[in-house]
């Protein structure tokens, strides 16, 4: 090898590096954090337990075991994911997102600037207007929702049907398909987002039966439940006994 050959292989590893020093960083600043973790109980982020004050990414997978919880801040969106839930959360293009794959997702919010989306399974809740909103969505099944609200409202849309669950209402809402097999952390605005799990068909007047609830039409998605005392309210007094005492 010349002496020619030698300085220009030199050269050519030394730029090598410098764009790799150069590109790093700025990959790194085009991924801003969500949020942070406000309080938990031996929940996990990314398969790890998580801390108070963790930072949250785009795509991050949120989970907690039966006897978990975890409280995080998303933008102006606060979410509790009680007991067995899973939760990913990303940037939307008007508003945060949350995926919720499984479990039980308490939401507040009290911005009038920032409202949230929230997918489960098949099915879009979207927050309405009025501020404050303190709302509830559970996913009982792959086909059957739980949706709440204690303050404010939130709009649902299941298929091509649309409801508004009031202060004080809450429905169970029958996917028109449901979502499972999901492989990757996709944003649902992303244009490749169903090519990353699998359909099914939910049969909307099966679903019902099977919960023993009331029957409506079969072309319905929606079945108005009554909100009472064991809903909404007792998965917020669970989530406020993760709070600390000296907590103003």
């Amino acid at each position: 090898m010349t002496w020619q050959t030698k300085v220009s292989l030199g050269a050519l590893a030394t730029a090598v590096i410098t764009l790799a020093l150069a590109v790093s960083p700025a990959h790194s600043a085009q991924t801003k954090a969500l949020g942070l973790v406000v309080q938990t109980q031996n929940g996990r982020l990314g398969g790890t337990l998580t801390s108070e004050g963790s930072t949250i990414f785009p795509g991050d997978i949120l989970t907690t075991d039966t006897d978990a919880a975890l409280k995080v801040r998303i933008g102006q969106t606060t979410y509790e994911l009680l007991g067995d839930t899973t939760a990913v959360f990303y940037a939307g293009q008007t508003s945060p997102i949350a995926e919720l794959r499984r479990g039980t997702l308490v939401v507040s919010n009290n911005s009038v600037s920032e409202g949230f989306r929230i997918y489960a399974s098949d099915v879009l809740i979207v927050s309405g207007e009025t501020r404050p909103i303190q709302g509830q969505v559970a996913l009982k099944s792959r086909c059957e929702l739980e949706v709440s609200t204690k303050e404010g409202l939130m709009q649902v849309l299941a298929g091509s049907e649309k409801k508004t669950v009031d202060q004080d209402h809450a429905y169970r809402v029958i996917p028109e398909h449901s979502v499972y097999d999901i492989r990757e952390a996709i944003s649902p605005e992303d244009p490749d987002y169903h090519k990353n799990h699998t359909h099914a068909a939910c049969a909307a007047a099966w679903a019902q039966q099977a919960t023993k609830g009331p029957m409506v039409a079969a072309n319905s998605h929606f079945t108005e439940l009554v909100l009472g005392a064991a809903g909404l309210g007792t998965a917020i007094i669970v989530l406020k006994a993760l709070e600390s005492p000296d907590r103003p």
